[in-house]
């Protein structure tokens, strides 16, 4: 599981980086909204986000 989140957060900064947009990948979350917002079920457990954005 840990490696799939790497794979898509590696592909989630490549996508930015050929686009002009930034991202940095992290692992601190507040884990209980996101599940909520995203409606995720018991089993399911984020582990890395993206914030996507423009360089200042």
């Amino acid at each position: 599981m840990g490696v799939d989140a790497g794979i898509v957060s590696e592909n989630i900064n490549l996508f930015c980086a050929g686009t002009g947009l930034v991202t940095r990948p992290r692992m601190s979350m507040d884990t209980q909204a996101i599940k909520e917002l995203l409606r995720l079920d018991e089993t399911q457990t984020p582990l890395l986000n993206n914030p996507v954005g423009y360089a200042r």
